[in-house]
């Protein structure tokens, strides 16, 4: 009985070569939370959070000023008092 193969022939040092990057693959698995971590941040749309900062800031100055302005107020009052 012969037994016919399809795979393609492979020489010796190619069987080595993948025999030694699959048993790599298996010594150095991937670290996916990582991996996840890496496209999550390389996604992220920097104009758009750009945008966003100066619109917060702006908001945090314009409490800010209003905060300032009450103060002076109670600040004057008490002066009268």
């Amino acid at each position: 009985m012969t037994i016919i193969s399809t795979a393609n022939p492979v020489s010796l040092e190619e069987a080595l070569d993948i025999a030694e990057e699959r048993a790599y693959a298996s010594k150095t698995p991937a670290f996916p939370p990582v991996n996840d971590a890496v496209k999550a941040f390389r996604s992220i749309d920097w104009a758009d959070v750009r945008r966003r900062t100066r619109v917060g800031v702006n908001n945090v100055g314009l409490v800010l000023a209003v905060i300032g302005e009450k103060i002076h107020d109670v600040g004057a009052y008490l002066a009268q008092v």
